[in-house]
């Protein structure tokens, strides 16, 4: 008889496989607390063995509960990533979809209309969260240390009953940066399989000394257990730069992916640091999507040996899955992208005003990326336009050799009172080239204002105060704002707002939002554009 599991078939057959060929490889490295930090070995044989166990406790209890198969079950996880993560692939053995929902990062009234969208039937929890379960009136499991109790796989479902092809097996979240409240992204194991081959197909073969690939993101999951690789967690939410050091040296971290919004601390750290410019060009490779890096860092990664790889990828289309849709041309800088072979897309031109007459100086022509009807990448046919294909709401410019660099999403071009588009992301990006060294963060807003105004949270421990920051960034601004039509520029330090870090409204992925942050200082902007205008 041939036991040979076909590994398309879902991903669950995928990890079966693995531990039965390539049980002892590593998977992940997890944390352990105390100092000096150290890290226990989790191998795919472990894993797969452990994700057994919590399911035969799911099952009995979800059963008790008359719970049936396929019925989504929301996943709220907080603070203890492999045990989270555990449970979400043990609902996946079971036959059930995981709804997967961060709770710290949005109203407990969302979170129920979102269950209430997906037709949620039951809640796994992390216990930090027992406070909130009585307000989803839904039959509730504790996530639980994993204990040794022997589990009968027999069981368990059989992986031939598991969804499989367009059969939905995750539902995923975008940010809710366009729409105000996260849209659900049902995720097929067609998706899932797929996703999964074209991740692996995007490495490069550039491990030629046969050492392990370990990842800082466990994202990469699928990837690294279909090509042997290592997921490392690291010992914080948020990895410092002393971090990444620590686990070079213990866990061997060779590959690093995350949001712009996380790499970007590193690459700062390295232009001052010689030692961290090591680190960072000794990795086989650092991928990077969700937000854009400025273009300073980004020239100055290229110059001096960084491999960095820019990916476009969005939620809608698996991104948390490893779906890639765009990615760097080799040998550019890695804004410099271009669609992968295996997607179907257009790029439709996009008019940067309403009345073309009126605008007398060139414009950079942009274009929406447009993913088409028929490509394997097509989201859930709800999130689709009228006419069949994604509209993406990303905007690109072409450049003469037939890559694409991002300029923003649509909402990132303002439309001033004028009737005239305004590039916030060229003022941004402007901003952190020349005050780098002042600010943490900062966004353009101003829609249909005379002229944009911008928000800055200032680095810890400035040296400057409000007004004195303000004056400085004017000063620097100086000779990029002269070439600027007034719609697009800051020539008056009033509409500089110096607010403290973090308290402007982000996306789970970090971005600013530029829609929320305008409703939530609309006074305050009245207030200054109406002294402006005395």
């Amino acid at each position: 008889m041939d036991n040979t599991l076909d590994l398309e078939l879902n991903h669950i057959a995928l990890l079966q496989d693995r531990a039965l060929t390539r049980g002892g490889t590593i998977l992940f490295k997890i944390p352990k607390s105390g100092f000096p930090q150290e890290w226990v070995d989790v191998t795919v044989a472990v894993f797969s063995s452990e994700v057994d166990q919590v399911a035969c406790t799911l099952l009995a209890d979800l059963q008790a509960k008359e719970i049936p198969s396929r019925s989504v079950i929301g996943m709220l996880m907080d603070g203890r990533p492999y045990l989270d993560f555990v449970y979400t692939i043990a609902l996946s053995r079971l036959g059930y979809v995981p709804l997967m929902i961060p709770p710290r990062s949005m109203d407990e009234s969302i979170i129920s209309e979102l269950m209430r969208k997906a037709e949620t039937k039951a809640i796994v929890y992390d216990a930090s969260l027992v406070s909130s379960i009585t307000n989803y009136a839904l039959a509730a499991t504790r996530i639980t240390p994993i204990n040794d109790i022997a589990c009968d796989s027999s069981s368990l479902p059989s992986i031939q009953d598991l969804p499989s092809d367009t059969d939905v097996c995750f539902i995923y979240l975008t940010s809710g940066s366009t729409s105000g409240s996260p849209k659900l992204v049902p995720i097929t194991q067609r998706f899932v399989t797929m996703n999964r081959n074209a991740e692996v197909d995007t490495m490069q073969d550039d491990n030629k000394d046969d050492i392990q690939d370990v990842f800082l993101n466990r994202g990469k999951y699928l990837v690294c257990l279909f090509t042997g690789s290592c997921i490392v967690y690291p010992p914080r939410t948020s990895t410092t730069t002393q971090d990444l050091f620590t686990l070079v040296d213990i866990c061997g971290l060779n590959r690093m992916a995350m949001f712009g919004t996380f790499l970007s601390p590193h690459i700062q750290a390295a232009m001052g640091d010689q030692a961290t410019l090591e680190l960072l060009k000794g990795m086989r490779s650092i991928s990077y999507s969700g937000v854009h890096l400025p273009i300073v860092e980004d020239d100055w990664c290229f110059h001096n040996g960084i491999h960095l790889v820019g990916m476009y990828a969005m939620t809608e289309c698996g991104a948390r899955l490893l779906c890639i849709l765009m990615t760097t041309v080799p040998g550019k800088p890695s804004r410099y992208l271009r669609p992968i072979p295996t997607i179907s897309c257009r790029f439709d031109p996009v008019s940067k005003t309403d009345d073309q007459s009126a605008a007398d100086h060139e414009s950079t022509q942009l274009f929406e990326f447009i993913l088409l009807a028929g490509s394997p990448r097509l989201p859930q046919s709800h999130l689709l336009a009228p006419d069949g294909h994604f509209h993406s709401g990303d905007l690109f410019e072409d450049q003469p050799d037939g890559s694409y660099v991002f300029r923003g999403r649509n909402d990132d071009w303002i439309k001033t009172k004028s009737a005239y588009w305004c590039d916030t992301k060229s003022i941004e990006d402007k901003v952190h080239e020349t005050c780098g060294d002042l600010i943490k963060q900062c966004i353009v807003v101003g829609s249909f204002r005379p002229s944009p105004a911008l928000f800055i949270e200032p680095n810890a421990g400035s040296p400057h105060e409000h007004e004195s920051l303000k004056d400085t960034i004017l000063a620097r601004m100086h000779e990029f704002n002269i070439r600027c039509y007034v719609s697009e520029s800051i020539t008056d330090k009033r509409l500089i707002f110096v607010v403290d870090q973090g308290v402007l409204p982000r996306t789970m992925k970090g971005n600013l939002r530029h829609a929320a942050i305008e409703h939530q200082y609309s006074t305050m902007l009245d207030e200054v554009y109406e002294s402006l205008s005395v």
